[in-house]
């Protein structure tokens, strides 16, 4: 599939520029003062059909969702909510964004063409064609929903995390205490039947919870580490993958693809990257250079492509490479673009690579200098092979 076939078509006038450090093409699809910056960078953020970019805009005063036509260019502003600040923030693990949509938790029913977001305790479903906005349901007014959510591979099923809202507020968003964060709850709802099911609760705060399979869902972390849980749309029961190491190495970041679980770990010396299998509890893994700061695994669904966004020198650097091919001893890898700032901080300041559905492109934020904000952008990644691994 070509970059520009029917099913994945770039408007002309979104700017054509080269990558920093390698010349490869990237196109820039956001523009303007505000923070652009996709659905988070776990789930879904294009339509099947490639025809629209569902993303968040912020101007530090409000934050909205958008849809980006990428045929036109044309975007549309499709939700209007008015949570507070204070609401919206996704503390602590974010800059603020302003009043609005609750920051990193909506999300795109690719199955079903609907987006779902938070206004407060409002739970929204707009229809990402028609524009057309319902409401669906209430959160108890002594909750509040902290968490990146996801929906079911069928679309049938929203899959969300709520936790206590006394506490959260009383901990001002500090869920790096996870001693003291009671009563978190992964719940599901059906889009058809209004079923409502409690799968988990937890003494943690649950950050990130994605689909993996037809009815599992990985989600994170476990009271006093890092790591990833297992559990099923019956729910009641959960279990630990991928356990911390004697070193002290855990999962920090985590993708569901199709063939099992990318990750990568570390520990105060050094870091990897991985697959794990939940069916087999199989774990492989590789090195990465020695000379990488914080990073985070690009997603790709088929699990085809390795590439990654870090940090070097101390975070002085923000640079993103592909993995060509590990032998078991060795890492081959492709610089894809050299140091490109982004602005501000927390997840607004992170690439967050994701393959588009026709897989010619990588999208990703990154630093736009006009104007000192981060905008959405797509990689040229047509000419990249699979990633060969021994396994």
């Amino acid at each position: 599939m070509t970059p520009n076939s029917a099913s994945f078509r770039l408007a002309a006038t979104f700017p054509r520029l080269k990558a920093p450090g390698t010349g490869r093409l990237a196109v820039q699809l956001t523009s303007g003062n505000d923070f652009c910056y996709p659905l988070y960078y776990f789930i879904p953020t294009f339509t099947n059909d490639g025809r629209f970019l569902i993303h968040h805009r912020s101007d530090g005063n409000t934050v909205q969702l958008h849809r980006l036509e990428l045929a036109s260019g044309t975007s549309v502003q499709l939700t209007h909510a008015h949570a507070t600040p204070a609401e919206t923030h996704w503390q602590p693990w974010d800059m603020p964004a302003g009043a609005g949509v609750l920051d990193h938790r909506s999300v795109l029913n690719t199955a079903r063409g609907e987006v779902i977001y938070f206004d407060g305790n409002d739970v929204h479903v707009v229809e990402v064609a028609s524009l057309k906005d319902r409401l669906w349901f209430r959160l108890p007014p002594e909750r509040i929903a902290i968490g990146q959510n996801c929906v079911s591979p069928d679309g049938g099923w929203l899959v969300y995390i709520q936790h206590d809202r006394k506490v959260y507020f009383e901990q001002g968003g500090n869920v790096y205490n996870r001693h003291v964060s009671k009563g978190t709850e992964l719940r599901a709802r059906h889009f058809d039947t209004g079923e409502e099911r409690l799968l988990v609760r937890l003494n943690s705060p649950i950050h990130h919870v994605v689909p993996h399979g037809k009815d599992q869902f990985v989600f994170c972390h476990p009271p006093t580490e890092q790591g990833m849980l297992l559990t099923d749309l019956n729910g009641g029961w959960y279990t630990h993958l991928c356990t911390q190491d004697a070193d002290g190495k855990t999962v920090c970041h985590y993708l569901s693809t199709a063939r099992g679980l990318a990750y990568e770990a570390w520990c105060d010396t050094y870091q990897v990257a991985g697959r794990y299998d939940p069916a087999t509890h199989v774990r492989r893994e590789f090195r990465l250079p020695p000379d990488w700061g914080y990073s985070h695994t690009g997603a790709d669904p088929e699990g085809r492509l390795w590439f990654f966004e870090t940090q070097r020198q101390q975070g002085k650097t923000h640079e993103f490479l592909f993995l060509k091919s590990f032998d078991g001893n060795r890492t081959d890898w492709q610089v894809l673009s050299g140091d490109w700032p982004t602005f501000g901080s927390g997840q607004k300041a992170h690439f967050h690579p994701r393959l588009t559905p026709d897989r010619q492109w990588i999208a990703m934020v990154a630093g736009d200098p006009a104007t000192q904000t981060n905008q959405i952008f797509l990689l040229d990644a047509s000419d990249l092979g699979d990633t060969v691994l021994p396994w």
